[in-house]
């Protein structure tokens, strides 16, 4: 008796197993790609892929300063945050105004884009050259810069962006440009976690 019980069980068990792993069944999601900074650099294609179980490197944070009366967003992406400005991007984004979807914001005054009273973009290479593009103050020195948000929830804000970003050498009292960067196809998707 006891050994028909036991064969049972076995056949039961196996069955439930065999139908638990039917090959319908999903994948399980991978969290680390749901965020990312993805863009060209002179067409050459660069990832930034969440590592959470090694580094914090992708961050967004929105808030309000209260003493200048700014809305302000600060993203950055690090390939490796052990390799300190290298492989990295950063955006500082301040306005009169709360951030809104679907409007593209730029450092330069366009007529398809809001201007921003500050628009601070760098981009570190992998020998940390870095380029940027913000706003033009006593010489018009920098080129556009623009960056649209898709999404500014809670947990995450996505969006996209492109344009030019410059590197000077000033050491010798004088803007002198050393080199440019054409940033295209960019785009982001980055957890929020400032606040």
């Amino acid at each position: 008796m006891k050994t028909n019980f036991y064969l049972c069980c076995l056949v039961a068990g196996t069955f439930l197993l065999l139908t638990a792993c039917s090959s319908g069944d999903e994948e399980p999601k991978d969290n680390n790609s749901l965020y990312y900074f993805k863009f060209k650099v002179d067409g050459e294609q660069k990832i930034y892929n969440y590592e959470p179980e090694t580094q914090i490197n992708l961050t967004a944070g929105k808030y309000f300063d209260q003493v200048s009366q700014l809305h302000i967003i600060q993203l950055s992406g690090s390939k490796n945050i052990f390799e300190p400005l290298h492989n990295q991007i950063v955006f500082r984004l301040d306005h009169t105004e709360d951030f809104k979807a679907g409007i593209s914001y730029s450092n330069l005054a366009t007529s398809g884009s809001i201007h921003l009273q500050t628009l601070l973009f760098s981009y570190f290479d992998e020998n940390g050259q870095v380029y940027i593009a913000t706003n033009n103050t006593i010489s018009p020195i920098w080129e556009e810069l623009v960056i649209e948000f898709e999404e500014i929830g809670a947990e995450s804000m996505k969006g996209d962006f492109s344009g030019k970003a410059r590197a000077y050498d000033s050491s010798s009292g004088q803007n002198l440009l050393i080199g440019e960067v054409e940033i295209s196809e960019g785009e982001f998707r980055v957890p929020r976690n400032n606040e």
